[in-house]
């Protein structure tokens, strides 16, 4: 077969590597966006320096996008454009995406406060009442069923894990007898396995959700955070729920709040939490959140102001 396009190229790199389903969906939606910038009839030879170049000053300047979203554009293509050299598809030996990257502004870690996270419970709470109550009927919205969503969140919110990894959760990684869940590795930025603690105000949750789908036919190796055993008016797709469903909780509770809510948030917000505990036990840290290294669990922490001025204040009266 002849390669001459991008879609090719892309096609012959999915069956040469071994990705996860949202690797590969996320390289499709880069690759998109390039094409509806160049023209979906450009062919692989006819992408240059400059190309690449204007794509950045519109991804960057015109369309207000952040640099990191541009250079997480330009890893993606720049591992494309090498398979291409590899296999001889290119034309060029130089990819055009060397030295593409755009640097980073650094910008403040993003955590909740006691109070918004406070207000994001009371919202989800309400819910659950009003559905119990029979309240909510006929009301369709991303935020129902709303104890199926404060389990998510409750999920994310007491243990740090990442949404990826929520997600990739099966029936059969919740013990609860020994009151943990194992967070697989397909599911972990870094592919490695390791466990989380159920709480006991978690526990409650968990183990409801565990019953429920085991009612609706969920065998053991069936996905534990799947939305459409509980929603009847949702087509069942597949037997895994995707992202799509989680990223539209999210922004409904996101505008419902006032302020922006995301798995990440929380997962910024219990390591901040955990280093500001009189034992400030970074290898704990490090462990619950599956880093490799203690130096990538210090940057999910958010200095307390608080705290800092506190100690110029204690300097200053000494």
């Amino acid at each position: 077969m002849k390669i001459n396009t991008l879609e090719d190229v892309l096609t012959d790199y999915f069956f040469s590597k071994t990705l996860r389903p949202a690797t590969e969906w996320s390289y499709r939606k880069v690759v998109k966006s390039f094409l509806g910038f160049a023209g979906g009839d450009i062919q692989l030879n006819d992408v240059d320096k400059k190309l690449v170049l204007t794509w950045r000053r519109s991804v960057i300047a015109d369309n207000t996008l952040s640099k990191r979203t541009w250079n997480n554009k330009v890893a993606h293509m720049r591992a494309i454009f090498n398979h291409a050299i590899a296999q001889g598809y290119f034309s060029y030996r130089e990819n055009p995406f060397n030295g593409a990257i755009a640097r980073p502004d650094v910008k403040r870690k993003k955590t909740l406060s006691d109070m918004q996270i406070k207000k994001i419970y009371l919202l989800m709470e309400q819910m659950e009442q009003d559905e119990r109550s029979g309240k909510a009927e006929g009301r369709r919205n991303a935020l129902r069923p709303a104890w199926f969503w404060l389990t998510a969140l409750d999920t994310l919110n007491r243990t740090g894990m990442r949404q990826n990894q929520l997600l990739h959760i099966r029936l059969s990684d919740v013990d609860l007898d020994n009151g943990w869940i194992n967070l697989r590795p397909e599911g972990s930025k870094n592919h490695k396995e390791h466990r989380v603690p159920i709480t006991a105000k978690l526990r409650p949750r968990i183990e409801y959700l565990f019953n429920k789908s085991v009612e609706c036919g969920a065998e053991m190796n069936d996905q534990l955070f799947n939305i459409s055993h509980f929603d009847g008016a949702r087509k069942v797709q597949s037997d895994n729920m995707d992202h799509p469903p989680l990223r539209a909780f999210f922004r409904r509770l996101s505008k419902e709040c006032g302020f922006t809510v995301s798995p990440h948030r929380f997962r910024h917000t219990i390591a901040t939490n955990l280093m500001a505990q009189p034992d400030r036990n970074i290898k704990m840290a490090q462990e619950l959140l599956g880093h490799s290294t203690p130096a990538v669990t210090l940057e999910y922490v958010e200095t307390d102001l608080n705290r800092v001025r506190m100690m110029l204040e204690e300097m200053e009266a000494a």
